[in-house]
């Protein structure tokens, strides 16, 4: 069991501090991929072990990874890490381990022509596909690698992780924590960048999750198509709110800033905008502007407040407020101590008030504390605007017109969707999570992770008696009465 990337040897190669980064995974993945051969199907107890050990790494390490995150991120909210990249994974992990003995037993399917009477048995049997690959993101490099690894390591699999190179210190803590847990025939990981993402795509695993851009996810599925492998991606995008005319605005704005504020909008569920009926914008503006103070009165030092991730996210944001500008969009900076950020990665929590389709904030996913707000004559106008573009993996409907709410719902498509409240449907571990469309596809929690990472395996046993001889030749009379039997409407 090893530390890090760059010091990682294979057993028994003393030459591996030589190898390449990509030759390092592949001689990983050669020899988990001989330990499935050799081993099998693990037991429940081991899968359930397995699955403790994560727990406990977790549990043991709270404070050090949500140092690790801050560092990232110059500054992180350390409540905030605990919510989304400790808890959120216990959660999925405590699951998995729970309904393990339910899962991998065999399903019962009806046994075709009365065979089933005899003895006869179609079930489909659930076996580990071997290595499942894992790509995390830096925006929650915990939570989105522990997630899907959770039911992987309920299916019986093993696993590589490839977290992101943007994320260097928390990286590094799981990397170290990883290999203290596991042997890198069970669990590996190791950190990189484009390169050694685009090499570790295209290997031979069983299964690859990825979470990212679009952008990148076409060229993860490019590369993943040379061995077939199959694939879960979560791209994220453009997730609306829509407000229904006459709601209760003061609780869609303590909701949409409650979960707009978790890591400052750099999430992928983040509300990206938002369309409210024209008569209701301004009041809306208002009680948003009163909500922020609220939530966050100081800025600059207040530990609540998660600064940009990277430099380069902290230009884009600078960029789509310039553009914002230089478009005359009524831009609202809510500053409420007028605090100096220049000299941090912060932004503060800033409304675009309808900005046209040609600002980069309609353009692209925002991933960060920018809202742009949008007015509405006629809900359908704004539904007719979602279903214009990609398909999102999050949808967002506040009112009390439930007639209303089932016609959004009807009307649109979306990975999730929340009635009256925003990203909640994340942290229901009964639910599967993942996008539809531009935004992705593929399911991994409630169980769905789970039937992803294994083979659903058909098999059927016949009776001890042959009722199905009648199927085979030399056909007479009773076949054809069999058949016919059958063929009757």
């Amino acid at each position: 069991m090893h530390s890090a990337l760059h010091d990682f040897k294979t057993p028994g190669d003393k030459s591996a501090s030589a190898k390449s980064a990509p030759e390092r995974v592949r001689a990983v993945l050669a020899c988990q991929q001989a330990a499935s051969l050799a081993e099998g199907p693990p037991s429940a107890e081991l899968r359930i072990e397995r699955i403790n050990r994560v727990i406990v790494l977790l549990l043991k390490n709270q404070q050090r990874l949500c140092e690790a995150l801050a560092s990232d991120f110059t500054w992180r909210s350390h409540d905030q890490s605990l919510m989304a990249d400790v808890l959120l994974p216990v959660q999925g992990l405590k699951y998995a381990r729970d309904h393990v003995h339910r899962w991998m037993k065999p399903q019962r399917r009806k046994a075709e022509l009365g065979s089933g009477w005899l003895g006869a048995r179609a079930e489909i049997h659930f076996q580990p596909l071997g290595t499942i690959g894992i790509i995390s993101p830096w925006n929650f490099p915990i939570a989105i690698a522990l997630g899907p690894l959770a039911e992987a390591l309920a299916a019986g699999n093993r696993t590589i992780i490839l977290f992101s190179d943007q994320s260097p210190a928390t990286a590094g803590v799981l990397i170290e924590l990883l290999a203290q847990a596991f042997d890198d025939s069970e669990v590996a990981a190791f950190i990189g960048g484009a390169e050694l993402g685009a090499a570790f795509s295209a290997m031979p695993l069983d299964h690859l999750v990825f979470t990212g851009s679009p952008r990148v996810g076409r060229l993860v599925m490019r590369a993943a198509a040379e061995n077939l492998t199959p694939l879960t991606l979560e791209l994220g995008g453009k997730s609306p709110t829509i407000i229904g005319r006459g709601a209760d605005l003061e609780n869609a704005a303590r909701r949409i800033w409650g979960g707009k504020g978790v890591s400052s909008g750099q999430a992928c569920i983040a509300p990206d905008y938002v369309f409210v009926h024209e008569d209701d914008l301004e009041r809306l503006l208002s009680v948003m502007q009163l909500e922020l103070q609220r939530l966050f009165p100081t800025l600059l030092n207040n530990p609540d407040y998660t600064a940009m991730a990277t430099p380069g996210q902290y230009r884009r944001m600078q960029a789509c407020l310039q553009d914002a500008r230089e478009q005359c969009v009524r831009v609202i900076e809510v500053n409420p101590g007028n605090e100096d950020l220049s000299a941090s990665r912060k932004i503060a929590p800033t409304l675009l008030v309808d900005p046209p389709d040609t600002t980069l904030a309609m353009q692209e996913e925002v991933f960060g504390p920018l809202l742009p707000i949008r007015g509405y004559r006629h809900i359908n106008e704004a539904l007719e605007y979602i279903n214009a573009r990609p398909r999102p993996l999050a949808l967002y409907y506040f009112g009390d017109n439930r007639a209303e709410a089932r016609h959004v719902l009807e009307r649109t498509h979306s990975g999730g969707a929340c009635l009256n409240e925003v990203m909640q449907h994340l942290f229901q571990t009964d639910l599967p999570f993942g996008g539809c469309g531009h935004s992705g596809f593929g399911r991994y929690r409630g169980g769905y992770g789970f039937k992803a990472f294994s083979l659903e395996r058909s098999v059927f046993t016949p009776p001890k008696w042959d009722v199905m001889g009648v199927l085979r030749p030399p056909y007479g009379r009773l076949f054809r009465r069999v058949i016919g039997a059958l063929l009757k409407p």
